[in-house]
């Protein structure tokens, strides 16, 4: 598991004191969903690669959205920036898992949510429906039990699952996505979607050569 950075603030924005102690008083609880989340991939990935070989998982990521992201978020969202509306944010716990091929997102997405003390709150499909921009990925939104020395409760964690080229695809869209105001952008939007939609085609070629593949190790394992 790598945790990587939040970087979703574009906006100075200072949150309140009662806000920033509200917010510290309900991390541990989002710090041990998002780990609860990672460690439930991990095993379905060495379960995986133990009993048929094939580690369907990539990498996996994850982060904590700063207090200034989710303060700033619930002002975008029209929301009262006050410290008991931070629950309202569905995402404030965020895991990214990292596939090598597009059936292994929905394999693993199926098992994960099969789980009986997960609960499915909301599913986003961008792979079978692509943003206009040309992004792809998988968005779970799910509820993990949590227990602390003082309490046990559910935690909410957004879920993005990708392939390896969507997730290398939405790293530089979002590097270039700070940089709109530069001239000709309309021009590389379009580059950008065309490159999104030739990455994809590609790996719908190495998923049929991996099922190709795996079809004739199944044959001669029978024979």
């Amino acid at each position: 598991m790598t945790l990587i950075k939040d970087s979703t603030v574009k906006e100075n924005v200072s949150p309140t004191e009662e806000f920033l102690r509200e917010y510290k008083r309900l991390t541990p609880l989002y710090l041990g969903a998002m780990k609860n989340v990672c460690t439930r991939f991990e095993i379905l990935d060495n379960e995986f690669g133990e009993l048929q070989g094939h580690d369907p998982i990539h990498h996996i990521e994850s982060r904590l959205k700063s207090a200034e992201s989710a303060y700033e978020k619930l002002y975008r969202r029209k929301i009262a920036q006050h410290p008991e509306h931070i629950v309202k944010l569905n995402d404030i716990a965020g895991v990214r898992v990292v596939c090598s091929y597009i059936e292994d997102i929905y394999t693993i997405a199926s098992l994960f949510l099969k789980q009986p003390d997960v609960k499915f709150l909301q599913c986003k499909d961008y792979i079978k429906n692509p943003k206009s921009n040309g992004y792809r990925s998988l968005h779970l939104i799910v509820e993990i039990p949590v227990c602390l020395s003082t309490q046990q409760t559910s935690v909410p964690v957004e879920i993005q699952l990708r392939t390896i080229s969507m997730n290398m695809w939405a790293s530089l869209e979002h590097e270039v996505s700070y940089k709109m105001d530069v001239e000709g952008i309309e021009a590389y939007k379009a580059e950008l979607k065309d490159c999104a939609d030739g990455l994809f085609a590609l790996e719908e070629r190495m998923q049929k050569i991996c099922n190709g593949i795996r079809s004739q190790t199944e044959i001669l394992n029978e024979e």
